[in-house]
Order: structure tokens, then sequence, then C-alpha cells
């Protein structure tokens, strides 16, 4: 398989590191590739550990994690039925609310690699009146922000939920490569990208398109028991 990273982007990439401060790792949940009927077939696995371990070559900083679905009893448990899904956190945390399922190839690498500088320096960009409110929040809430990698606004979709995340561990953010998981794709009635389904106690709400995080923000409020929108 050819290199996803050649010299020039290398570079780059090195430079884009330089303000991580803390270890981040790519936890990597790969599959069997047995598939169980009634459960969609893994994505592109391989090509996922490849481009992880080739991002992770550019920083002493970053580290890659393989783990397999099957070993791990707790994974589905805590929601990780799909491979690859691609666990972003700082080295010895136990969070694993910031993910992105599938390939993040095409205009998604740039989502890994803002995810990556997000949580090594720690700054998420999220307005202080934003991260207080969405750090009230005390029951789970699910984004799941659907994209392709052809999709030039589908990064700030993915971004902005995982900033919430990383504010609140009760917010899972999922970003979700719609072309390689159809079948949960057509579950949503997913048409076109970005397109983000927010789950919570009180409901469901829609961002449709790269909106503020702002708009994000007031979606979860309002299907969290105890938000309150502004």
């Amino acid at each position: 398989m050819d290199r996803f990273i050649d010299d020039n982007l290398r570079t780059q990439l090195n430079e884009a590191f330089q303000p991580i401060e803390r270890d981040v790792e790519m936890l990597v949940y790969t599959s069997s590739r047995v598939v169980v009927p009634g459960q969609e077939p893994a994505g592109e696995e391989q090509a996922t550990l490849q481009l992880v371990r080739e991002v992770a070559d550019t920083s002493e900083r970053l580290s890659v994690v393989e783990r397999s679905l099957g070993a791990d009893e707790d994974a589905r448990a805590r929601g990780i039925a799909r491979a690859p899904t691609i666990v972003l956190r700082e080295k010895g945390s136990e969070r694993d609310n910031v993910r992105f399922v599938g390939l993040p190839a095409g205009y998604e690498f740039q989502t890994l690699v803002e995810a990556l500088r997000m949580i090594g320096s720690g700054d998420t960009g999220l307005g202080e009146e934003s991260a207080a409110q969405i750090a009230a929040v005390t029951e789970p809430v699910h984004l799941q922000a659907f994209v392709t990698p052809t999709c030039p606004y589908c990064p700030r979709a993915v971004l902005s939920a995982y900033r919430l995340a990383l504010a609140n561990p009760n917010v899972l953010a999922e970003g979700v490569e719609a072309s390689e998981f159809p079948a949960l794709a057509q579950r949503y009635r997913i048409s076109g990208v970005p397109d983000t389904i927010i789950d919570g106690p009180g409901g469901q709400e829609r961002v449709l398109g790269g909106q503020p995080d702002r708009v994000f923000v007031d979606a979860v409020l309002k299907v969290a028991k105890n938000g309150v929108p502004a």
C-alpha cells in the first residue's frame, strides 16, 4: 500500500504538532473480519491503521494502540461496535468520548489533525460561556456527525462535536464516514453531509451543515434533561 504522507506533508505535520504539550494516543479498534449476520461489515481497517501510524511518526507526542473489538469485552458496552473506530484521547486517560468511525481520509484528514492538536494543547477554542453550559450537562448525549472524504464543510461539524465532548465526558462525539457505513447512514436517513444527529434523554435534534459551535451547543442543551438553551 502506498504511503499517505509524503515528505512535504510530513514536514507540515511536524510543524502543526509543535504546540502539542501532552502525549496523545490514537486507539484504533479493529475486527476479526468475521461478518456477523445483521452487523455491518468492517470498513477500511488496514488503511486506517497505516494512516494513523504515519501521522504518529511525525511527532514524539503521538502514539497508536490497536485493539480488537472481539477481545475487548467492554467495547460494545461503551458503544464501540464498528471497525475501524479511532478513539482520540490524552495518553493515560480512560476517556473514549472523542471518536472517528471509518477512515479519516480526504477532508477528514484535517479533522484528525485538528483533533490531535486540540487534545494535545488543551485548547479547543470553545467559548467560555458555551464551555460552562456544556460542562453542566449531567445526562449522556450522543452526537454523530455524518461526513464523507470529499466534503469540504464536514470537518467543521465534526470538530464542533469534538469541542463539546472535550468539555464534558457525558458528551459522546463521533465523526462517521457515511459512505463507509451506508447501513448506519440509511438508518438516520442521511441524504447529504455534514448531517449531525444528536440524541439525549430529552429527544433528538438534527444539525445540517457546518454550523457555528453555538448551534451545536443549543441542540445539545435541548436534548439534555438538565440543559437550558440560551
